[in-house]
């Protein structure tokens, strides 16, 4: 299976980054590269610019809103008896508009009653670009990456942005999460009901022409719907790639946790999106390292052979979470022990870890120039753990050994879907209007489990090589 990422749009002066070139430069360079990273997230941790719970009336009063608005009973309150076509404008400190990537969350609902009447939020820079906008009718979820630009001293129909819409229970809460990458022009988000068991209702990555965030502005467009917002929290990112990975090209192989099991947006798909990589994934549902019985396309090395033998900058690959049935369940298939040679001769398939260094092999063989991150899983509780740990302590060593990078989902997050919270808040089974659900068995991860532990793992891993290759080649 082949899914190629368009490329990103870019201006003009900011041509693609290739990597390629960079990673050629030697193989001390490689070496020093590919060691595997033992850092934690602790290490970059996200800088939290507002973090708002409204359970106080806050500092300027209000949030900033000079009309409209009020706090109590917990929510900040917008678009309160506001005529037609109105705005209330809260200006963001203007420090926040020199952040070049940042994390946006809230909690957000309307009181909205016909569909004659709409209220909604637009995000916008000092020269009114938009950056995102949400609104409601009485029976539609609407939002925005692209429109017109406005000044947001009013909102009439001419300046409203492209709606996407989408039916929805305005009697819900939801929450609204968004990426946004200044450097790239680039928005990552999504919109989920704020429940127990989320819906997801809009998931997606879009350019934009806003160059900062400067504006947070309460529209009152027709008739009358006071908003309600909770939780407001925005951060810089401690994983932001900063643009460094813009142009790099990835192949990603494995089984459905890379592919992305019911849906097509696996872990890799949305770094690339959020990032301006460009992705070719040639990962396959079920898929195995070692030999256990199933269709050969099944096999990460048959993958890695039907490859294009184009050099990538990367790639990305897991392996062993369908090998652990089989390895605890059923006799014939051991782990097995790394070699102690790089000779593919004396690797022993018939074991994970004689099959894991020919997959390796082949890989290194068929792109020596490119770098090779493994990212292993989240803790599953869909596993013996037992087996869990010996396949971890193979693949590591096997990382180690082949001098490849290592994504470590495993250690460096708190996802353990041993837990029942995490169980079915992050995991997914089936999809729900096209979108992952919850309540999974642990194994796949959804868009929330994806954004929040593999994400930002992934992404700063990749940086880090990105960066480290670009400063030594300079």
């Amino acid at each position: 299976m082949e899914i190629k990422m368009p490329t990103a749009k870019r201006s003009a002066d900011s041509p693609p980054r290739k990597l390629l070139g960079l990673f050629a430069a030697g193989a001390l360079l490689l070496t020093a590269l590919f060691i595997p990273h033992t850092a934690t997230a602790a290490e970059t941790p996200d800088t939290v610019l507002i973090d708002e719970s409204f359970d106080a009336q806050t500092d300027p009063a209000n949030f900033g809103f000079p009309t409209g608005a009020s706090i109590g009973d917990g929510v900040l309150k917008v678009t309160e008896n506001m005529r037609n076509y109105t705005t209330s404008v809260n200006r963001f400190d203007s420090s926040i508009k020199s952040e070049k990537t940042l994390d946006l969350r809230f909690d957000w609902k309307t009181s909205i009653a016909s569909d004659g009447m709409k209220t909604g939020l637009e995000f916008r820079d000092d020269n009114g670009r938009l950056v995102f906008a949400i609104a409601a009718t009485g029976s539609e979820l609407r939002y925005a990456v692209t429109g017109p630009d406005s000044d947001s001293t009013s909102s009439p129909d001419s300046l409203n942005p492209t709606w996407i819409k989408t039916g929805f229970d305005r009697s819900k809460w939801y929450t609204v999460d968004l990426h946004l990458d200044f450097t790239l022009g680039r928005v990552q988000y999504s919109i989920a009901t704020k429940e127990d068991a989320p819906q997801v209702m809009a998931s997606g990555t879009g350019d934009i022409t806003g160059e900062h965030l400067a504006k947070f502005v309460a529209c009152n467009y027709y008739g009358t719907g006071v908003q309600s917002i909770d939780n407001f929290r925005l951060v810089r990112p401690g994983s932001a790639a900063d643009g460094v990975l813009d142009g790099a090209s990835v192949y990603a192989f494995g089984d459905s946790i890379v592919y992305g099991h019911r849906y097509p947006r696996g872990f890799m798909d949305f770094v690339a999106e959020r990032e301006g990589m460009e992705l070719t994934k040639y990962a396959v549902n079920g898929a195995t390292v070692g030999p256990v019985s199933g269709p050969p396309e099944g096999k990460i090395l048959t993958q890695i052979q039907s490859a294009s033998p184009q050099a990538p900058d990367f790639v990305v690959f897991d392996g062993g979470t369908n090998d652990a049935i089989p390895l605890h369940e059923q006799d014939g298939y051991e782990i097995g022990a790394v070699s102690g040679s790089h000779d593919p001769g004396h690797f022993d398939t018939g074991t994970f870890a004689g099959s894991l260094e020919a997959t390796i092999h082949a890989m290194k063989q068929k792109w020596p120039t490119a770098q090779l991150v493994y990212v292993p899983a989240h803790k599953l509780g869909s596993r013996d753990w037992d087996t869990q740990l010996a396949l971890r302590a193979v693949a590591l060593e096997a990382a180690e050994k082949w001098d490849v990078a290592v994504a470590d989902v495993f250690a460096d997050t708190t996802l353990d879907t041993r837990i029942e919270d995490h169980r079915v808040a992050y995991t997914f089974d089936n999809l729900v209007n096209g979108y992952p659900g919850t309540g999974g068995s642990g194994t796949h991860p959804n868009i929330a489990g994806i954004t929040e532990f593999y994400v930002p793992v992934l992404t700063a891993r990749l940086a880090d090589l990105a960066g480290a290759a670009t400063r030594r080649a300079q």
